[in-house]
């Protein structure tokens, strides 16, 4: 029976092909010991080019000498390769303030990598097998993890698991059968360490409930997995739709249903900053993108999220001071304003150029007999004078229209002539000195650059 699982999840999942060459991950457990002696049986029938054994003495127990002897034997005696290291887990748990199984699964992989890389193997196979995969989705569900309800999948990257279908029971009754020697970890039954508890207590009693577990939970994880890997697909898909140069458009993304907004910004959040979020970060997300206006959350140190009305924003929380810096320029001439990464161009039109240029949000005209402007940023009592408006209004409210974030209102340029400001630039001009049809002294600016003009 156990052979046939064995070769039907190889099959069902493609976890082996011929001339691999697969590394294995061995303990000396029970577990490790089958695979290792199911993968040797049927090497031939898989053209499996090569196959090794890789031990870490993690040196936590008086018995890890004696285990890492064993695993040299066991390879001795079937004729497998075994590579082998010593680390001192618990002084590295110490040293990097981690706990010890935290420590030792790294220590392991990064083992297991060494070796692969060294040796070129392309495939390290584990023997975490089905009651495997139930104690972890009772694990991570038990600590409110969502992966809780799909567990590990039977491959992943070059990771495979030729066990996923096989029970533990059923692993230690074939290890009788053929007569296979095989160690035992005293600490996998010591109670101190969650896993445990979830195998020596919690399964016990939800096997009572439901005799077929791990047959329900495996269909379970199936599905899930199923799920997940479509809405994380078709999330990626949609992240490529909504973002924009420094932001998210929320006027698309709220089109869809909230398991596909949280999944779409927190991969955002990740691509740019490699934070990742916790469930209760998410939920806050989700309640932001309810409100009006504009609003900030705090994600981790000196990181905001921010909300300016259809936008998203992730900035680090540092104030932009207001710039009493001012440029002059003249027609003729172009000046670099490093505030805000543009350059600013100011020329004599024709009447061909301006019926052209009407369009542009990079171009604006005004009809004023001057050669020399100013170039500033906002101040406090500043106002400004829309079209069809026949009373300025304050400058704040006219970004707040414009739906200007906050932190960015100190760092954009303004047009100034005398004390009238023309062009909030790159967004929006002002009402003063219109061009017409009989305008006799039109002058033109041209922006480049601007995060707003296009």
């Amino acid at each position: 029976m156990i052979e046939k699982k064995f070769l039907k999840a190889i099959k069902d999942f493609s976890l082996i092909h011929p001339k691999d060459k697969v590394l294995i991950g061995f303990s000396g457990g029970p577990d490790s010991v089958v695979l290792s002696f199911l993968l040797k049986k049927f090497q031939e029938y898989f053209k499996i080019e090569k196959i090794a054994l890789a031990h870490l003495n993690h040196s936590l127990r008086e018995e890890s000498d004696k285990d890492e002897e064993f695993c040299k034997n066991f390879g001795q005696k079937y004729g497998i390769p075994v590579f082998t290291k010593k680390v001192d887990v618990k002084a590295i748990a110490k040293k990097e303030k981690k706990s010890i199984e935290e420590a030792g699964r790294e220590e392991r992989y990064k083992f297991f990598k060494e070796i692969m890389e060294k040796e070129n193997f392309n495939k390290l196979a584990t023997a975490h097998h089905l009651s495997d995969l139930i104690e972890t989705m009772f694990l991570w569900f038990v600590q409110g993890n969502k992966k809780g309800l799909k567990g590990f999948k039977p491959n992943e990257d070059s990771i495979v698991r030729p066990l996923y279908y096989v029970k533990k029971e059923e692993i230690l009754e074939y290890c009788h059968k053929n007569n296979l020697s095989y160690v035992i970890d005293k600490s996998n039954f010591d109670k101190r360490y969650l896993r445990n508890k979830v195998r020596l207590d919690l399964i016990p009693i939800a096997k009572k409930i439901n005799h077929s577990l791990e047959e329900s939970l495996l269909r379970l994880s199936f599905f899930q997995s199923l799920d997940e890997e479509f809405l994380d697909s078709y999330s990626k898909d949609i992240l490529q739709s909504v973002i924009k140069e420094n932001y998210l458009d929320l006027n698309y993304l709220n089109n869809f249903h909230n398991a596909v907004k949280y999944r779409v910004i927190t991969d955002w959040i990740y691509e740019k900053s490699g934070i990742y979020l916790s469930y209760q970060k998410i939920l806050n997300i989700l309640d932001l993108l309810k409100t009006k206006g504009t609003k900030t959350i705090h994600l981790e140190k000196d990181l905001q999220l921010i909300k300016e009305y259809d936008k998203l924003y992730l900035n680090h929380s540092q104030k932009v001071e207001k710039s009493d810096k001012e440029y002059k320029l003249k027609v003729g001439q172009s000046i670099f304003i490093e505030e805000y990464g543009i350059s600013l161009t100011a020329f004599k039109p024709t009447k061909e150029d301006i019926e052209k240029m009407k369009k542009s949000k990079c171009i604006e005209c005004f009809d004023i007999d001057s050669d020399e402007f100013i170039l500033r940023f906002r101040k406090e009592g500043d106002r400004f004078l829309p079209f069809g408006m026949k009373s300025e209004k304050k400058l704040k409210d006219v970004f707040i229209d414009l739906k200007i974030p906050k932190n960015m209102r100190n760092s954009i340029p303004l047009l100034v002539f005398g004390d009238k400001i023309l062009w909030i630039v790159g967004y929006k001009r002002s009402a003063y000195y219109p061009i017409t049809e009989n305008s006799k002294n039109p002058i033109c600016f041209k922006v480049k650059e601007a995060r707003s003009c296009s």
